[in-house]
């Protein structure tokens, strides 16, 4: 019997394993797809019949997705660059899909195209998705939805490893429910209190801080930031100045500078390596 079915006794319920994927929408993918070459990362493949392309660096893998008429186009075009979408793995995206529309979870259809995966979604944070992946290490998502291109040996590795962290920016009255969101659908714990609480996986791969803050242009919250975690983070620092980015320390680490619009919106950080 499953581990991962609804309302499982275990520490784990909905057999969580870390973090497959963050997809940004986008409608300029050309000024994005830059910035992430400057921060280390390929483009590895392109999606078989839609303007999608993923990057990826150690086990961080990004998807840009400018498909016109889509939902993150439409995504974008509220928001700008923004976080339309994150994918956790889970050891069973059946149990846990099942497990979730119990608790309640809003399940979103997104149809499947020919030649296609379908992968379960929910609502998640300001409109954006929520998906659940079951195929991830050697047999992958990857290998059905996209071709593979060309190694560009030009791209420069900055020794990037893995997402040590996510930020979500909410006001200060909805921490409460979205801490209740991720507690009850996930087993998520939380440590600290007050206006930045952090919450953990119970499979110790996620970290995901609510912060509270105030986005403007009517929007009223978001998944904003991800924090890439790396084993020599100076190393990692000497790369990115010599490929002209800018960097200021933070409390997350090390903040990258960037010229994107609503840069609020989105936010990326180095810290040291935590694990994964």
């Amino acid at each position: 019997m499953s581990d991962t079915l609804p309302f499982s006794p275990l520490p784990n319920p909905m057999g969580t394993d870390g973090i497959e994927f963050v997809e940004f929408a986008t409608t300029d993918p050309d000024s994005l797809g830059q910035l992430l070459l400057a921060m280390g990362f390929r483009c590895t493949a392109r999606h078989r019949s839609k303007q999608v392309l993923l990057y990826r660096q150690g086990d961080i893998n990004f998807i840009v997705n400018a498909e016109p008429d889509s939902f993150a186009q439409h995504y974008a075009q509220l928001r700008g660059h923004s976080i339309c979408a994150i994918a956790l793995r889970v050891k069973d995206a059946r149990a846990a899909t099942l497990r979730a529309r119990e608790l309640g979870a809003w399940e979103v259809d997104m149809g499947t195209g020919v030649m296609e995966l379908h992968i379960p979604a929910f609502q998640g944070v300001g409109g954006s998705l929520l998906y659940l992946v079951d195929r991830y290490g050697e047999h992958s998502i990857y290998d059905v939805d996209f071709l593979p291109l060309a190694a560009d040996n030009s791209a420069t590795d900055a020794g990037l490893s893995h997402i040590s962290l996510l930020t979500q920016s909410v006001p200060l009255e909805r921490i409460g429910d979205w801490q209740d969101f991720y507690q009850h659908l996930f087993d998520f714990s939380t440590s600290g209190t007050g206006d930045s609480p952090l919450l953990l996986s119970p499979c110790g791969k996620i970290r995901l801080c609510l912060q509270a803050a105030t986005l403007g242009n009517g929007i009223s919250e978001g998944m904003t930031g991800v924090t890439l975690a790396s084993p020599d983070i100076t190393a990692s620092l000497h790369t990115l100045h010599a490929n002209g980015l800018h960097t200021t320390s933070s409390a997350a680490g090390q903040d990258i500078a960037h010229a994107l619009d609503n840069a609020a919106l989105l936010h990326f950080a180095i810290g040291n390596d935590k694990g994964n």
